[in-house]
């Protein structure tokens, strides 16, 4: 599975940090949720869903464990590089 491209949309919730949408070779997938676990204040990566009466389901799996932890892993590495970026740029303009 290769990621082409990791794009960031602002979020409008408290919850979600980030949507993030990932371009794979042949196809995109819209709706990556970036949140941050109030306990532990860790950030982690949720799939595109969709509500099912009480519960929210993933609009897909993938056949390994592995392939999901690459397109956790690629959308946080994406999202830290575009905070720094976004703060180097505060402070430029300073």
């Amino acid at each position: 599975m290769k990621i082409l491209e990791v794009t960031f949309l602002e979020s409008k919730s408290e919850k979600v940090i980030a949507r993030a949408d990932v371009h794979f070779e042949g196809f995109l997938l819209k709706g990556f949720k970036v949140l941050r676990d109030d306990n532990t204040n860790k950030q982690y990566v949720t799939p595109p869903s969709y509500k099912a009466g009480m519960y929210w389901r993933p609009l897909f799996r993938t056949d390994s464990l592995d392939d999901w932890h690459t397109i956790q892993n690629r959308i946080l590495e994406e999202y830290d590089k575009k905070q720094i970026e976004e703060s180097l740029e505060v402070t430029n303009k300073s």
